[in-house]
C-alpha cells in the first residue's frame, strides 16, 4: 500500500513538473508501436498471381502530322499585278488549269528594250569586226574587242530573261486537286515574288510520322497501324506503313526517319486538314494465346530474367525464366513457368 501511494505521488509530481515531456514520450511510444505493427502486417501480406494466356501485341508509338503525298507549291518568277484569277481558295483545280495571271505589259516592254539593245550591240560588234579585219591589233584594242563580245552576250541573256518573264506571267497547276492556299481571292492586287499558291491532291493524304533512329530497324512496309489525331481523339484511323525514308533528318530530339501512312477517307481535306497532329501505333509483332506475366513481376541481372515463385504460404524462391515477346505491361514466357505456378508481385 505504501508502494502504491509513493508511486502515485511520483506520477503526480512528474505530471506537474514535466507534463510536456510525458506527453511527448507517450506520443513517441505510440508512433513506434504503429510502425512496428504496420511492418509486421506488410510482412504478412504477400500477393501472388499465376501466369495467364492472352494475345500479345507489341507496338511502336510515334508522333506526326497530316500531309499530302502529291502537292504543288506555285509562285510567279517575279512579282506583278494580278489581272486574272481563275480559282479561289477551296476551289477544285483541274490539271493544267490556269490559276492566275499577272500583267505582262511591263515585261513585254522590257523584252522589246532588250531586243533593241541586242540589235545595237550586234551592229557595233559587226562594225568592229570590219574595222580590225585583215590587220594586226594591239593588246589594248584586243581587250576592247573582248569587252564588246561580253556586252553582246549580256544583251542576249537579257532577251532570254525577258522572254522567260513573259512566259511565266501565267500560272497553271501541274496536278489536279484543291487550292488550299492563295495569297489573294481578288484580282487587281500586287503580288510579290514570294507569294505562294498551294494545290493539294486530297486523294493522297498521308500521316507522316518521325521514327527515332534507334527504332527504325523495327519498322517494315505493310505493318498494320492505327492513327489517332488530336482533333479527333475518339476516332481511330486504320492504315499501314507505305513508305520509309531512305535519308534521315535531324530534329531537336536527334536523328529521325520519316514514315508515311496513307489516310484513306472519302471526306479528305474537308475533315483532315494539313498539319493536324497526332500519334500512330505501328504493330511490330503479335502472339496469340501466349503464356504471360506482368512485367513488374520480373527483374534482370547479368542479362538474365528472374521471378519469385511461391513455395509455401509465406515463402518463395527465385527462378530464372526465358522470355519472348515483350510489351509495355506484359511479357511472354517461353520456359521456366507453367500456368499452375504462382509468382510474387512486388508491393
Amino acid at each position: 500500500m505504501k508502494l502504491v501511494t509513493s508511486l502515485s505521488k511520483k506520477l503526480k509530481y512528474l505530471w506537474k513538473t514535466r507534463r510536456w515531456w510525458v506527453i511527448v514520450s507517450l506520443v513517441g511510444l505510440l508512433l513506434v508501436g504503429q510502425t512496428i505493427y504496420a511492418r509486421s502486417q506488410n510482412q504478412e501480406t504477400l500477393n501472388f498471381i499465376s501466369p495467364t494466356r492472352q494475345d500479345l501485341v507489341k507496338t511502336l508509338e510515334v508522333s506526326g502530322s497530316v500531309d499530302a503525298k502529291e502537292k504543288a507549291s506555285l509562285r510567279f518568277l517575279a512579282g506583278g499585278k494580278v489581272i486574272y484569277l481563275g480559282a479561289k481558295e477551296g476551289d477544285l483545280i483541274k490539271k493544267w488549269q490556269t490559276i492566275a495571271q499577272i500583267d505582262a505589259a511591263s515585261a513585254a516592254k522590257a523584252r522589246k528594250k532588250s531586243l533593241n539593245l541586242y540589235s545595237k550591240e550586234r551592229l557595233d560588234w559587226d562594225q568592229q569586226l570590219d574595222d580590225v579585219e585583215n590587220r594586226t591589233i594591239d593588246q589594248s584594242e584586243g581587250r576592247t574587242v573582248d569587252k564588246n563580245q561580253l556586252d553582246l552576250e549580256n544583251t542576249v541573256l537579257d532577251v532570254e530573261i525577258a522572254a522567260i518573264t513573259v512566259a511565266n506571267s501565267v500560272m497553271s497547276s501541274p496536278i489536279a486537286g484543291i487550292l488550299v492556299q492563295s495569297p489573294t481571292n481578288v484580282s487587281g492586287v500586287q503580288l510579290a515574288a514570294t507569294d505562294t499558291f498551294l494545290v493539294v491532291n486530297p486523294e493522297t493524304l498521308i500521316f507522316r510520322a518521325l521514327v527515332d533512329e534507334a527504332d527504325i530497324a523495327l519498322v517494315q512496309k505493310n505493318q498494320s497501324t492505327t492513327i489517332e489525331l488530336d482533333a479527333y481523339r475518339e476516332e481511330t484511323i486504320t492504315s499501314a506503313v507505305d513508305y520509309i525514308a531512305y535519308q534521315s533528318s535531324t530534329t531537336a530530339s536527334g536523328t529521325v526517319f520519316a514514315v508515311e501512312l496513307p489516310i484513306n477517307s472519302t471526306e479528305g481535306l474537308a475533315k483532315y486538314r494539313l498539319g493536324m497532329n497526332g500519334d500512330a501505333k505501328i504493330k511490330l509483332a503479335e502472339k496469340q494465346a501466349a503464356l504471360t506475366i506482368p512485367l513488374i513481376a520480373t527483374r534482370e541481372r547479368d542479362g538474365k530474367t528472374f521471378v519469385d515463385v511461391r513455395t509455401g504460404e509465406k515463402t518463395y524462391e527465385e527462378r530464372e525464366i526465358i522470355v519472348g515477346l515483350e510489351t509495355e505491361d506484359y511479357l511472354e514466357i517461353l520456359s521456366g513457368l507453367v500456368e499452375s505456378d504462382e509468382i510474387l508481385l512486388p508491393e
